[in-house]
């Protein structure tokens, strides 16, 4: 790693979550600087889902998360 890159901020909303048998790796983030957050989805099966827009807050990016497994179904991260 360049020493010069600095390492982004982890959400502790990020972390392993099941439901329905499914489990998936949530990643909350923001890069190093900035002020909106990121978020990743992945599979224990390497699939990743990533979202195109940013979130103002950690919490705005997990109330997001949950919104799509309560109306879609964590099966739709597989």
């Amino acid at each position: 790693m360049n020493p010069h890159q600095q390492i982004p901020e982890r959400s502790e909303l990020s972390g392993r979550y099941t439901d329905n048998g499914i489990t998936v790796i949530v990643e909350i983030f923001r890069p190093a600087g900035a002020d909106d957050w990121r978020m990743e989805v992945t599979s224990l099966e390497d699939q990743l889902t990533d979202w195109n827009e940013s979130f103002a807050s950690a919490h705005e990016a997990w109330e997001e998360f949950i919104y799509v497994v309560n109306t879609e179904g964590i099966s739709v991260f597989l």
